[in-house]
């Protein structure tokens, strides 16, 4: 506090230090002509001479999805109407991309804005240098265009301004194309990702299951079996139906030998019927089971670890199969189309600029430092000795 007293004190000292400077002047007399007069009178030439009427051209769109509105994402904002939160990031995105210069160059090759915004006769407020740098050039291309969002809608509000009329709608035009494109690239492009990664799933387990039909064909020409396990099945039966018959004919050879001796020619053909079963026994029993060799029961297990293998590899394929339809689906179900809800109209009446808002807000301002003046000068007028 003592030290604001300090220098309001020396402040009024400088005061009266000037004031006879001050009153020797005519100043108070021309202090109207000075802060109000005059800056009206400059404002008027450069409105009326020099200002090149700017025109506006306005669009309302929408980022919007197929599907979007269902049963599963219905909830207490969407039935009091805010906008659905996808669509509102993918028009925040947008908003964005339009004020960025990857925008600004795809627009200036196709409408030239160096040309376009050249033509501001004598308005050298509004007038693009030829030399602009490129931070210059993309100041001045964000100063003339406007991307209003409404969380409530959801729609983006877009206005751009021109020398013309004509340009002020081709320009509209323009970012509409480019924000279509923008908005179709950005969602093909995670589709296309996604399709390509299921497509090549689907390809690698495709080829995983030939490999592994090749390994079973190749088993079965290598060992000349069509299925080992069911040829194992077949040879045990048939070795019990022979064991079966052996039994049978011990039993009948038991009973010749009741009544019969052991040289009779009923017993010795029993005797020899009975030793070729049991080598046909003997035999059938070594292609099932054997201590070396490749028999079948080895077989088997080798063929059902290959076609167990077969049967996960066409599992995987079916999965891969249905991922990739799946995948097609959410993509088409998920893919943004740019909705144009107000389309940019030519405009008949300049916007900018805004005459009677320039004259009454500069009037106010040369008022407030009008009055700023005439309170400093009573203030030095009061302070005086």
């Amino acid at each position: 506090m003592k030290t604001n007293h300090v220098f309001i004190t020396h402040l009024f000292q400088r005061l009266k230090t000037c004031r006879q400077c001050v009153c020797a002047l005519p100043f108070q007399r021309y202090l109207a002509h000075i802060f109000i007069t005059a800056p009206m009178a400059l404002l008027l030439i450069y409105l009326f001479i020099f200002s090149q009427p700017r025109y506006m051209s306005e669009s309302k769109v929408a980022v919007k999805r197929p599907n979007e509105i269902d049963s599963s994402s219905l909830n207490v904002g969407l039935l009091l109407g805010a906008s659905n939160p996808s669509s509102a990031e993918d028009s925040l995105y947008l908003k964005e991309y339009i004020n960025s210069p990857d925008m600004l160059m795809a627009l200036d090759k196709r409408l030239n804005f160096h040309q376009a915004f050249s033509q501001s006769g004598w308005d050298f407020f509004f007038h693009l240098p030829d030399d602009a740098t490129t931070e210059e050039f993309l100041d001045y291309y964000r100063s003339r265009i406007s991307i209003a969002y409404d969380e409530k809608s959801g729609l983006l509000d877009i206005q751009t301004q021109g020398f013309t009329p004509e340009f002020a709608q081709a320009f509209n035009h323009a970012v509409l194309k480019e924000s279509e494109r923008f908005i179709n690239e950005l969602s093909h492009r995670i589709s296309r990702e996604q399709m390509q990664f299921a497509e090549e799933e689907l390809h690698q387990t495709r080829q995983r299951l030939n490999e592994s039909k090749k390994q079973l064909l190749a088993y079965q020409n290598k060992n000349n079996v069509l299925d080992p396990a069911a040829s194992a099945e077949a040879a045990t039966t048939l070795v019990n139906t022979l064991i079966a018959k052996k039994i049978e004919m011990e039993a009948d050879l038991r009973n010749l030998l009741t009544y019969l001796r052991a040289d009779a020619p009923q017993v010795v053909s029993t005797k020899n019927a009975i030793k070729a079963l049991q080598a046909q026994i003997d035999e059938e029993q070594s292609k099932i089971t054997a201590p070396e060799g490749k028999k079948l029961n080895s077989m088997a297990v080798d063929f059902e670890e290959i076609k167990g293998t077969v049967a996960f590899d066409t599992d995987l394929y079916a999965l891969a199969l249905k991922a990739l339809e799946k995948t097609r689906m959410e993509s088409a179900r998920k893919l943004k189309t740019l909705s144009v809800i107000s389309s940019p109209q030519r405009p008949e009446e300049s916007s900018f600029p805004n005459i009677p808002y320039l004259l009454i807000s500069w009037l106010l301002v040369c008022g407030l430092l009008f009055g700023t003046a005439k309170l400093l000068l009573g203030i030095i007028e009061d302070h005086r000795d």
